[in-house]
C-alpha cells in the first residue's frame, strides 16, 4: 500500500541525489544550476520542485531544512540569470525561448508555491522566502507562455496545467484568455479513453496530469472526465509486470518497455477524490514495481489530510477481454499472460 511515511523516505533519497548536482561555488557563472550531463541547463530549475517538497513536507529528513532552504533560493538566482528576456526558458536540446517547456517548470514548482503560502499562516519565515523567489519566477514566465504558443498537442495541456495554476497563485496576471482559448479547442482524447498522440508510456500521463492541476485551480471538475477515461484505459494496457503497451504510440515511446509509474500520482489523485478503490490499488501496484517521489508527492503536498489513508482498495481484475473500436484495440489477459 502506498503510505506517505515510506514516500518520505523516497524523498530523502531523491534530494541526496539531487545535491551533489547543484552548483554552490558562488564565484560560477552557473551558480544555483544543476548540472545535466556536464551542463546547468535552464529547464532544469524545475528541480527545485523536489527541495521545495523537501522543506514543506513533515516526515523528511529535510523538513524546515536552512540548508535546502539556501539551494532553493540558490536555484532561482540561476533561473533568473539564465532565463529570456520574455520569461522563458530553453531546452538547450531542441526548444528554444520555449513557452511549453517553460510550463513544465511553473507546473512543477506551483504545487511548492501553494504550499509554501500555506505554511506562512503558520510563521514559517522561510516559507515566505521560498514564494517570493520561486512566486518571481511564475509571474515573469506567464506572459511568454502566452505569447509563445506550443509544438505538440500534449503541450497545449501542459500550458493550460501551468497557467490555471499561477492565475490561481496570481489572480491579477493577464492568461485566462490563452487557457479558455486552448479548452474551447476540447480536449483531444476518443470516446475509448486515447489522447491524440497515443503515447501510453509517456504523454498520457503529462495530460491527466496537467488535466486534473487545472481542474483544481480552476474549480472545473468536468476537466476530471478525459483523466478517468484515459486511467481506465491505460490499465487495461498493462502486463502483468506492469510495462505498458506502447506499440501503437505516436511518439518517442514507441515499442520502448515503461513500467508506468509516471501515472502513480493521477491515479492516486484521483482515487481519493473520489474514493474509488480501483484507482488506489492501481496505483498501489506500480508504486510497489516502481517506487520513487517527484509528482506522486504533488497530492499529499497539496491535501496534507491524505496523508492518513483508510480507502479501501479493490481487487485489480488479472484476467479480462477489453475492446477499444474507435482506437481498433483488443486487449485480453489471462493472469500473466497478455
Amino acid at each position: 500500500m502506498l503510505k506517505y511515511e515510506n514516500l518520505m523516505e523516497k524523498l530523502d533519497e531523491q534530494v541526496e541525489s539531487i545535491l551533489p548536482c547543484q552548483r554552490v561555488d558562488l564565484n560560477r557563472d552557473d551558480y544555483g544550476g544543476f548540472v545535466i550531463d556536464g551542463v546547468a541547463t535552464p529547464t532544469s530549475v524545475s528541480m527545485v520542485s523536489t527541495l521545495g517538497q523537501a522543506y514543506l513536507l513533515e516526515g523528511g529528513k529535510y523538513y524546515q531544512s536552512e540548508d535546502i532552504l539556501a539551494r532553493i533560493l540558490a536555484a532561482t538566482t540561476f533561473g533568473r540569470k539564465i532565463r529570456r528576456e520574455s520569461g522563458c526558458f530553453d531546452l538547450i536540446t531542441t526548444n528554444f525561448d520555449s513557452s511549453p517547456d517553460t510550463g513544465f517548470l511553473v507546473k512543477a514548482i506551483a504545487p511548492v508555491v501553494r504550499a509554501a503560502r500555506k505554511a506562512t499562516t503558520y510563521g514559517d519565515k522561510g516559507a515566505e522566502k521560498i514564494v517570493e523567489a520561486l512566486g518571481e519566477i511564475i509571474q515573469t514566465a506567464v506572459p511568454g507562455m502566452v505569447a509563445g504558443g506550443f509544438h505538440t498537442p500534449n503541450h497545449r495541456w501542459v500550458l493550460v496545467g501551468a497557467l490555471s495554476q499561477a492565475l490561481e497563485l496570481f489572480p491579477d496576471l493577464d492568461g485566462m484568455d490563452t487557457v479558455e482559448q486552448y479548452l474551447a479547442e476540447t480536449i483531444d482524447i476518443n470516446a475509448d479513453g486515447e489522447y491524440i498522440e497515443r503515447s501510453a508510456g509517456v504523454y498520457n500521463a503529462i495530460c491527466n496530469r496537467s488535466l486534473r492541476l487545472a481542474a483544481e485551480a480552476l474549480n472545473r471538475p468536468e476537466l476530471l472526465e478525459p483523466v478517468r477515461r484515459n486511467l481506465d484505459l491505460s490499465y487495461h494496457m498493462l502486463h502483468a509486470d506492469g510495462q505498458v503497451v506502447t506499440s501503437f504510440s505516436r511518439r518517442q515511446d514507441h515499442g520502448t518497455r515503461v513500467v508506468l509509474g509516471n501515472m502513480v500520482d493521477s491515479y492516486y489523485s484521483m482515487a481519493r477524490q473520489d474514493g474509488n478503490g480501483f484507482y488506489a490499488a492501481v496505483a498501489d501496484w506500480l508504486y510497489s514495481i516502481s517506487p520513487g517521489a517527484g509528482w506522486i508527492l504533488e497530492p499529499f503536498l497539496t491535501h496534507p489530510n491524505w496523508r492518513e489513508d483508510n480507502l479501501e482498495r479493490e481487487v485489480l481484475p488479472k484476467s479480462y477481454t477489453k475492446v477499444y473500436p474507435v482506437s481498433r484495440l483488443w486487449r485480453v489477459r489471462r493472469n500473466k499472460t497478455s
